[in-house]
């Protein structure tokens, strides 16, 4: 135990000498900021948060980040057209050999099947919770305690419906896992919600994974994948609403300033927050530990919807997966979303016009 503090440094002094000594911070991006981008500040306020809890990292180079601002404009239309963010998070691959190895015969009665009920010290460790009774795993890859199924849900699960609001859980063509951004109506008096864009295809249903013996109870309509979203058409036996499991949504939009806190809540990593460091046109960056399941998540500013969890920014494979890990994981990008209403909008298809529930 007493070796974490410098396993920990060894970690990021290596991820990031990799990923800016190495690599290009531009591959992989599938949603490259805009000119104002400015690796040096990103990187020095890295070096700040971390230095906040005892971590540092190399000073860099202002001749390589100044190469790295030039090598991501150059590359931007490239990129764009072809790439992804470095760690798509969806469809992970699990990791489960120490759990399974620790894991004693346990399972809760009346739960889902789908979900990964744990009662041995390591899972419990890993998910910061030591004195819990167990802790659940919704998304394979993940040990955190994910979020359980909200009783405002089970309500409208009685009554034949499914509740979608920020933060629910998706089952996207009944095999990817994501996170609802926000769910609203659209001008046309239409139900829809918002979510990432690589979560899903045009035409593939959506089923809320906290009521999915309810079944497909939406569509994804329109995506667009230079900005990571897709719209979803809800139907008949949908509720929407602008609070779900604890999270309300009362404003749409805006920015944030670097170093101000941001939240998002996820299937696979629950409620997390972190400071920004940037924030360009189109995308946000940021320390919120997010990974594979998370993807949509609403990012959220004191009840104010300023965009969606898209991916990890870095192309270092260093995700988030244990609360152990603080501050210590890859940064993460979100899209803004007030580029994304605007992009709906100038769409005038569905979902233009999006506004949030009386409740």
């Amino acid at each position: 135990m007493l070796r974490i503090p410098h396993l920990k440094k060894v970690l990021v002094g290596s991820a990031f000498a990799g990923a800016f000594f190495l690599g290009s911070p531009a591959a992989g991006a599938q949603e490259l900021p805009q000119p104002d981008f400015d690796s040096a500040g990103i990187i020095n306020q890295v070096r700040d948060g971390l230095a906040e809890v005892g971590i540092q990292i190399p000073q860099v180079d202002k001749n390589v980040t100044d190469a790295v601002d030039a090598s991501v404009r150059n590359a931007q239309d490239v990129a764009q057209q072809h790439a992804q963010y470095a760690e798509p998070l969806t469809n992970p691959n699990p990791i489960g050999l120490a759990e399974q190895a620790t894991q004693p015969e346990f399972k809760p009665q009346g739960t889902n099947p789908n979900y990964k009920w744990k009662n041995d010290g390591f899972s419990k460790v890993a998910a910061g919770k030591p004195q819990a009774d167990y802790v659940l795993h919704r998304v394979p890859g993940s040990m955190f305690d994910a979020p359980r199924i909200p009783e405002e849900s089970v309500a409208a699960m009685n009554q034949g419906k499914s509740l979608y609001g920020p933060g629910t859980p998706l089952y996207v063509n009944d095999k990817t896992m994501c996170t609802l951004t926000a769910a609203g109506n659209d001008n046309g008096g239409r139900k829809v919600g918002l979510t990432a864009g690589h979560c899903g295809n045009v035409g593939d249903s959506v089923t809320s994974a906290d009521s999915e013996q309810i079944g497909p109870t939406g569509t994804v309509v329109s995506k667009n994948e230079d900005l990571d979203y897709a719209v979803i058409e809800f139907g008949s036996k949908a509720k929407v609403s602008r609070s779900y499991n604890g999270v309300t949504v009362n404003e749409l939009g805006g920015g944030v300033k670097p170093g101000q806190q941001v939240c998002k809540q996820g299937v696979a990593t629950g409620k997390t927050c972190g400071i920004t460091y940037q924030q360009a046109k189109k995308i946000q960056v940021n320390q919120v530990c997010a990974m594979m399941g998370d993807s949509g998540a609403p990012l959220l500013v004191n009840g104010r919807l300023i965009g969606s969890i898209s991916g990890g920014f870095l192309p270092v494979n260093f995700p988030c997966r244990t609360p152990l890990q603080g501050p210590v994981h890859n940064p993460t990008a979100a899209t803004n979303m007030d580029a994304v209403l605007a992009d709906v909008n100038r769409r005038d298809g569905v979902g233009a016009g999006f506004t949030l529930p009386e409740d």
